[in-house]
């Protein structure tokens, strides 16, 4: 949902697009990512059921993955701010310009 909307909004394509490397992950994704010296897999859960291990690594929140996760990265990778829950334009815009 937040694709269809929130990321739709001028001003937080702009913000993105200049302050930030924006990548939106299919938790469901079945192909493999390298990030940060480390190739992440789709693990199956059942019969065409699973999730991406890179979306369990940054949706993790209190031993808990709930999505739509926001994840925001320091250059490092490490973990710099993680929101569970869908955001309008309004409430992504404070959180970006707080982190900015």
């Amino acid at each position: 949902m937040m694709e269809n909307s929130t990321f739709k909004n001028s001003e937080i394509i702009t913000i993105l697009n200049t302050d930030f490397y924006f990548i939106s992950l299919d938790a469901e994704s079945k192909t493999a990512i390298h990030f940060n010296n480390n190739t992440f897999k789709f693990k199956p859960k059942g019969q065409n059921t699973g999730i991406h291990e890179l979306a369990t690594e940054l949706a993790t929140i209190d031993s808990e993955v709930i999505f739509p996760t926001l994840t925001v990265l320091e250059p490092d990778f490490s973990i710099v701010f993680q929101k569970h829950s869908f955001l309008n334009a309004k409430e992504l815009l404070a959180i970006l310009g707080k982190i900015k």
